[in-house]
Formats: structure tokens, sequence, C-alpha cells
């Protein structure tokens, strides 16, 4: 498994942002990311621009747009079509997924607790969705210094709450990028068995092969009958070997190592801590477990810019049957 570091929730002077086109992808290219999608507000003017000059500088192109209504904001990627945003009411959000599906495309919830009315009407997430399986992902962390802010919390609730009810739904953050300000971001790493194209960035955050860091990658693997299991699989609820690393080498001048601390890694089994132990740069850590149903993954806690006992990264779970 290859992982990517990838950014798909940005806004450039087409809608929002402070951004050009141009600024925004050579804005990505500093950053690392190997992937770049433009969700400008209601619009796709910026996608003709955005597309070839992505590819000109080697990023791959995801094209996009995020719905901006008065009951929440969704992330729309790669529809081959055109879903009407404007009269989607609460209880009709599924249907309007159904729709986007049908071409192609795939959704995400974008901030679900951010602040809303009257600071900013729509910004919290407030459709009624009732077939909870249509939706692909939530971003669990959203904008700057998202591991210690109190909405990240509850979007964290609220996706594990899912989770416990047996949906698979892949956790992602998610940068809401507007301007080049510098402050301090969170990354989403996409793993896929090839190289990275549209097809298999989409494929893999359809099937949870994602991790999350607010600096160094916390990664597993889950060994099970001499298979190897990924974030986003399915593994039997008997005996499974974990292996899990710690890479302090990656995107090396996006995050600052004296306010991100990363201090021990725990295994989350239904919610529950069920194993600890100190964090360690590549170390190849090895664990047996004995899962019960329900689902399983890793968590990096630290100090997060004077913030103790702050989750600092983290894998989507694998489920166990």
């Amino acid at each position: 498994m290859k992982w990517f570091p990838v950014e798909l929730h940005t806004h450039s002077c087409h809608s929002d942002g402070d951004f050009t086109i141009q600024e925004l992808v050579k804005a990505a290219r500093k950053e690392g990311y190997r992937a770049l999608a433009l969700t400008d507000h209601n619009t796709a003017s910026g996608t003709e621009e955005f597309y070839w000059e992505a590819w000109k500088n080697g990023l791959v192109p995801i094209c996009g747009l995020e719905w901006t209504t008065y009951w929440g904001h969704m992330v729309v990627l790669e529809e081959q079509g055109y879903t009407d945003w404007r009269r989607v009411l609460p209880d009709e959000i599924d249907q309007a997924i159904i729709s986007i599906h049908k071409n192609r495309g795939i959704v995400g919830i974008a901030h679900p607790f951010a602040l809303s009315d009257p600071i900013n009407t729509g910004y919290r997430w407030n459709f009624h969705i009732h077939d909870w399986s249509l939706v692909d992902y939530i971003e669990v962390w959203s904008r700057n210094y998202a591991p210690n802010r109190v909405q990240s919390e509850r979007a964290m609730e609220m996706w594990e709450n899912l989770l416990d009810r047996g949906y698979h739904i892949t956790a992602m953050t998610g940068r809401d990028w507007h301007r080049d300000d510098g402050l301090p971001c969170c990354y989403t790493w996409i793993g896929v068995d090839e190289i990275l194209t549209r097809e298999t960035l989409l494929s893999a955050i359809c099937q949870g092969q994602v991790c999350l860091t607010a600096g160094p990658l916390l990664t597993a693997r889950w060994i099970q009958n001499g298979k190897d299991y990924f974030p986003g699989d399915s593994v039997m609820a008997e005996k499974v070997i974990m292996e899990i690393s710690l890479d302090g080498t990656v995107l090396p001048d996006t995050w600052d190592r004296k306010e991100i601390r990363p201090e021990e890694i725990r295994v989350i089994v239904n919610g529950r801590e069920v194993k600890k132990f100190a964090a360690r740069y590549q170390k190849i850590r090895q664990i047996e477990i004995h899962p019960e149903p329900g689902w399983m993954r890793v968590d990096l806690f630290g100090t997060y810019y004077g913030t103790e006992h702050c989750r600092i990264g983290m894998t989507n779970p694998v489920y166990i049957l």
C-alpha cells in the first residue's frame, strides 16, 4: 500500500477564496500534495482552467464543488452531470445524493458542526439524512487547528456513532482552503495499491483507505490467516496481528515539531481503548488482538499547540465481522 497526501476541499477567486487558480495549484505543490480538488461554492466556473493547471504541475486534478445551502454544505467530487442544489429541501437530501451517485460522483459532509446562525447561515449540517449508507465521507477535521476544536470532537462523536450503527463511512479532513495563510492544518493520506489517479483516489475514499494526520503519518495493516488488510477492509472476529508504523519524515516542512509532539499510540475497538504504547518514529510495532465484531482503528495522541492528550493522527477502521 502506497500513501499519498491529498487535499479535496479548496476555494479560489471563482467563489470566496483569495487564490487564483494558478496560485492555488502553486501552493498545493509547495505543500507536497499529490492530488487536489477545486470545490468552489455552488460553481464550477474554474474547472477547465484548474484541470489543465493541475496536470501541468504534476497534480492529479479532482473536479468538484461545494454545495452551499441554508441547511448545510456538502462537497461533491467528480459528478459527471448536474444535480441542482438550489431546490433541495432538508428531507430531500437522500434523493439528491442518489442523483449524484448515478452521475458517478461522490459526496462528503463538510464541517458538520461549524458555527452557523446567526454568524454564518447554513454552515452547520441540518439536512435530514434517512439512509446514511449513501454518504461517502464526513469531514471529522476541518480548517485550521482542527485537532483541538470542539467542532472536531462533535464530528468524531457523530462519525463513531454511525460506525456503531454499522455504517461504513470514511473519515476525512477538509482544509477548506481559501488563502495561503500559513496556519496549521491537517492532511488526508490516500492509500492505493496502484498509481494515484482520479479513479484510484475516488475508490480509496469510498473504500476507507484513508489516514488523517496533523503531523507524522500513522498507518496500520492487519494480518489474518496470512493475508494483509488495510483501513476500510473487513476481517473476522478472531486473532489478528496489527502492524503499526509512525513516519516522521513525511511533508517535513509543513508541520511544527516543537508544537506537535506525538506521545502515545492507542488501539481503539468499538470506541474503547484496548491497547496503548509510546509513539516511536520509524518503529514498526506488532501486536496481537482478539477483537469483537464491530470496528477497529489506531489513533495517535500527543501535545498539539499546548493542548495535551490531543488526537493528532488516526487511521480509518477495519470492520470486524
